[in-house]
């Protein structure tokens, strides 16, 4: 069970490593990932306010990007079917968020929240680390 959770962290990990690469590929702007044929349409504003409600952000942070309990969800989210798989039956330490919970609605907007999140800035634009 922990090793499905340890996966979609290194498949995450892996996914910002590649999106870091050179420096010059910090420059360009990931591309966006789109809904899919097969993801319902969800709302980006709903997502963030349920996002909130739903109290994701205590163990992701506010804008996704992993905290001390749980990984980095967003931007470029994993595909929304993956997504919504470990919602509903998650490994490790997180709840499940049954149908009950968390409308199949809900879990496309919140996943629509995390798409729409903006790309980290590039570590050569951060004034405190300039030389």
């Amino acid at each position: 069970m922990r090793m499905k959770h340890l996966r979609l962290v290194a498949i995450g990990l892996a996914g910002a490593a590649l999106s870091a690469g050179s420096s010059s590929a910090q420059t360009r702007t990931a591309p966006r990932p789109e809904a899919s044929a097969a993801e319902p349409a969800g709302n980006a504003d709903k997502g963030k306010m349920f996002y909130r409600k739903a109290g994701c952000y205590q163990c992701h942070s506010e804008q996704a990007q992993g905290g001390t309990q749980g990984p980095r969800l967003g931007p470029n989210p994993v595909a929304f079917r993956i997504f919504e798989r470990y919602l509903r039956a998650p490994t490790g330490e997180m709840p499940p968020y049954s149908v009950k919970v968390m409308s199949d609605q809900d879990v496309a907007d919140v996943h629509a929240f995390l798409r729409a999140l903006p790309p980290a800035p590039p570590l050569s634009g951060l004034p405190l680390l300039q030389p």
